[in-house]
Parts: structure tokens; sequence; C-alpha cells
């Protein structure tokens, strides 16, 4: 009967250390990581300009992303907003999803979005594109795409 009493403390204890223990405190520590991107000379807001691990060999090691904003500009982020990336060398991949919804058009009859950048840029294979990242903060050079 008193095991009763205090089960729902247990369980409670219980999902609180295995709450505990999911935290990673085993992560690759990440640094400030900032840079713009520009397609024929314009900035490309809400592109996805996203860095792939050169030589990784694990599908879950993290690949660090930035949304673009209207000046061209962003700001890395690994395991949470705007926190950096690791060191290491990147090869890179910038995406522009858009979809061509004309105003009036009602919901669910737009169509999908589409990537409005040449299909190279959305391969690392194909893209060209290197960055590497430093300790420390860091300032990406400006990334230039063409048709």
């Amino acid at each position: 009967m008193r095991l009763f009493r205090f089960g729902p403390l247990l369980l409670f204890s219980l999902v609180l250390g295995v709450a505990a223990g999911c935290t990673r405190s085993d992560r690759t520590p990440v640094h400030p990581a900032r840079g713009q991107v520009f397609y024929d000379g314009r900035a490309i807001p809400h592109a996805l300009v996203t860095l792939h691990p050169v030589g990784a060999s694990e599908k879950d090691t993290p690949k660090p992303r930035g949304t673009v904003d209207k000046d061209g500009r962003f700001v890395l982020t690994t395991y949470e907003a705007g926190d950096g990336a690791p060191a290491g060398e990147y090869g890179v991949t910038v995406e522009w999803w858009l979809s061509k919804t004309a105003p009036g058009t009602p919901e669910g009859d737009s169509p999908p979005p589409s990537n409005h950048l040449p299909a190279r840029y959305a391969r690392v294979e194909s893209s060209r594109l290197r960055v590497r990242i430093e300790p420390g903060n860091n300032e990406i050079p400006h990334i230039h795409l063409s048709r």
C-alpha cells in the first residue's frame, strides 16, 4: 500500500531522470558563423544554405544551416538557433524554394513550390562551394551564385 502512495512520485522522478539523461552533453562544440549569399548579384530571401561536412562517415553528423534574409545574410544553426557550426571543412548547398501563388488563390489551389536556383547548387557534389569553419567567430566569404 505504501508503494502505491509513492508510485506517482517515483514515476515522476524516473521521467525526470530519463529526460535529463537525454540532453546532449556530448555535442560537438560550435562556433558562431555568418555570411551572405547572392544570385546574379541579388539577395535571395528565404533561401536555405546548408553545410555538409567533408569526409563525414556518420549519417547523423550535424549539417549546419541558415535561412537567408532580405539582405542576403544568414546565420548558421547546428543545435540551437544561431549557435554556429562545428569547426571543419564543408561542402555547401543552396536552395531557394518558392511557390508561384497569385493573390486571391484559394488555399490548396496553389502549385507546389519549386527551387528557383540551378539544380547544381542543391547537390554538394555539383555545387563546387566550399567553406571552412574555424574555432572562434567566422565571417564566411560572400557566396555568389549565377545561372
